[in-house]
């Protein structure tokens, strides 16, 4: 029996449809978000590590941090490449890459740390990935991993939302793109009809749940640089951290 041959990048083509666009007539980071994810769980479907492989085996991927920088984002109608790969492992970290083209013009380049969680002990675990895959992709980097924390918001403005129906994905948690929303949410309308962020990115903290409360707080620590922060009411868990220059 032929032993598979697994694809080290993962390529697909998209068009941006009208319910991906925003006020400034460009792609919202948070469907920019989606898409990731979706190629990103198309590869490992086709690497055998996929959503129905790990569910049966009682583990769940999470995406823990996301660092997106933007030259340009595509508009309505636009047809763009999305590609994604693998880069190994860091500790309990899987890396992951990702570049959105245009013809042969680079407008986003992403990379991402993911964990793959035990749901029966709640702890990080690890498990070996394709070395062909790996090797092929060694040193094939979408950008350099940022190497500084996430500001702490130590004021400005805040805002609670309670997690209803519309924020929860299939098992029961915010989904990763709702969140983005969220952070979005508390900018200044008239700023992200103007102009696009340059730079976003993300933590995940903890999992919220549906009633939760999360208190939201954004600071604008530089000029056009904002800091996100939420917590869970009661708790005071910190569930996201977010940076997003424009």
């Amino acid at each position: 029996m032929e032993s598979k041959i697994y694809e080290t990048v993962w390529r697909e083509k998209f068009q941006v449809r009208s319910f991906d666009i925003g006020l400034n007539h460009k792609m919202r980071i948070s469907s920019l978000c989606s898409h990731l994810q979706e190629v990103a769980g198309k590869h490992a479907t086709h690497l055998d590590v996929g959503y129905r492989f790990v569910q049966q085996s009682g583990l769940v991927w999470l995406l823990s941090r996301l660092y997106i920088q933007i030259n340009k984002l595509p508009g309505w109608g636009q047809e763009f490449d999305l590609e994604t790969w693998p880069l190994g492992t860091e500790r309990i970290f899987y890396r992951r890459d990702y570049r959105l083209s245009i013809e042969k013009d680079t407008l986003v380049n992403a990379t991402s740390w993911w964990i793959l969680l035990d749901l029966k002990t709640r702890k990080p675990t690890v498990l070996p990935l394709n070395d062909a895959v790996l090797k092929a992709n060694q040193g094939r980097y979408s950008m350099q991993m940022p190497s500084e924390g996430f500001p702490a918001v130590s004021s400005g403005e805040t805002e609670i939302h309670t997690v209803r129906y519309s924020d929860l994905d299939q098992n029961r948690h915010v989904n990763n793109a709702r969140y983005v929303e969220w952070v979005f949410d508390l900018l200044d309308q008239d700023l992200l009809e103007k102009k696009s962020p340059a730079f976003f990115a993300i933590e995940y903290k903890h999992e919220v749940k549906s009633g939760d409360n999360v208190l939201l707080k954004k600071e604008e620590i530089q000029p056009h640089t904002f800091a996100v922060e939420g917590s869970i009411s009661g708790s005071n868990q910190v569930c996201l951290k977010s940076k997003i220059v424009f």
